[in-house]
């Protein structure tokens, strides 16, 4: 009866290897976690990118000129919610030249 009493418990070793374990999966599970909303926000901004020089393109064949900078763009009749940022870096998006295209924004490069 007295081995009955003492089984109830888990012992150290048995904490210590289910800890052990938890330990493994978390530095497995983690770092994949964090690279895959990475590269979500990344293909979020170039897709944000695409949006933007899609409007910049129906802007142009409206207006018969291109957009002078992202302020002609802010109507709602282009972005219903405003303009995007970048979800990596929350910069502004910024129209480049003459051929008013996006290529980046204005913090932070990817």
């Amino acid at each position: 009866m007295a081995s009955k009493l003492r089984r109830r418990a888990f012992s150290l070793l048995e904490l210590l290897a289910v800890v052990v374990i938890l330990g493994v999966i978390a530095l497995v599970v983690i770092p994949r976690i964090n690279f895959s909303s990475t590269t979500a926000k990344e293909n979020c901004c170039f897709q944000n990118k695409a949006e933007i020089n899609a409007a910049v393109e129906r802007y142009n064949f409206e207006n018969g000129s291109l957009p002078n900078n992202m302020n002609d763009l802010d109507d709602p009749a282009f972005f219903p919610e405003g303009l995007p940022d970048c979800p990596v870096s929350g910069g502004k998006y910024v129209l480049f030249g003459a051929t008013g295209r996006v290529n980046g924004h204005t913090v932070g490069s990817h």
